[in-house]
């Protein structure tokens, strides 16, 4: 049985792949930032690391006696997200420190989750970083599997929260394309990338829908009496420049959603899940619980 170490376990990503590699047979350890964050994933693996990904000594060692390497860890693109930790910190030197490691103690696979279309918007910080680190895990030796998904269907899960509010908003016309995937078949594709050598994989949701259509998928089935409201691009990019001031990790999130929204960005169809049905299953779900807490 190999044995797989896996960073980022605790995200929504991170903790689907954790399921995948326990179904696929893999003893599965998973690196988390402290107990509460191993508790929750304990259903899943009682197999656990505590470590500072941020620091350095923390990862001493922290890939001895490994055969592969998972990294799904990634600073999320969340507005919701307060954490102080900013994209070069987190996507770009803590997985060099992890990539450092893996090499010193031979590990010998490294599957890291990127992001589609990296290489071509080096200017933005989101896209630098999953870049860089991309590189530098090509030129190191180790064999290597690179994911690189448009999006994944949980990215959009604050927009319920909005859209519940009738305050979700699109910008632009949302006439661009993309197709997002469902988290399980990304993890799903993120295991199966541990036996191909060497490979660089973009991987798509089955069905690509334009970013209008998106929203009002998550707007029809949240509150179907409200509408998506929509600005014009000159009043969003207004806004950059102050952001850029008085909050640099807002800034780098809003210039990535401010590219992204503006091309298409479709990768090689493959998973199974449609968006609707996502949206359908986690609106039940949130519903439920509600339910039950009255």
């Amino acid at each position: 049985m190999k044995k797989l170490i896996l960073f980022g376990a605790s995200g929504n990503l991170g903790r689907e792949i954790a399921k995948k590699a326990m179904e696929q047979g893999y003893d599965l350890t998973v690196v988390v930032r402290n107990a509460q964050k191993a508790e929750k994933l304990s259903s899943i693996t009682p197999k656990f690391i505590i470590a500072d990904i941020t620091n350095p000594s923390s990862l001493a060692n922290i890939c001895q006696g490994f055969d592969i390497v998972i990294s799904a860890l990634g600073k999320s693109v969340s507005p919701n997200d307060n954490s102080k930790c900013t994209f070069n910190e987190i996507d770009l030197i803590a997985n060099t420190n992890i990539l450092q490691e893996a090499i010193k103690n031979g590990i010998r696979k490294f599957v890291y989750i990127s992001a589609l279309h990296s290489e071509k918007y080096i200017h933005l910080e989101y896209f630098r970083v999953h870049h860089e680190f991309s590189e530098l895990l090509k030129k190191s030796g180790l064999n290597y599997s690179i994911i690189k998904p448009p999006a994944i269907f949980s990215g959009f899960l604050d927009m319920m929260e909005m859209a519940k509010k009738g305050q979700l908003i699109n910008i632009v016309k949302g006439d661009k394309r993309t197709n997002p995937i469902y988290e399980v078949d990304l993890a799903t594709a993120c295991v199966d990338a541990i036996r191909p050598d060497n490979v660089v994989m973009e991987i798509g949701g089955a069905t690509i829908y334009t970013r209008k259509q998106l929203y009002e998928i998550i707007q029809k089935e949240v509150n179907p009496k409200k509408s998506v409201k929509y600005l014009p691009l000159w009043t969003f990019k207004l806004i950059l420049p102050l952001l850029k001031i008085f909050n640099k990790n807002l800034f780098d999130k809003f210039a990535f959603f401010l590219a992204a929204i503006q091309v298409d960005t479709i990768a090689p169809q493959r998973g199974q899940m449609k968006f609707e049905e996502y949206i359908k299953m986690k609106h039940s779900i949130t519903t439920n619980r509600l339910d039950v807490n009255e």
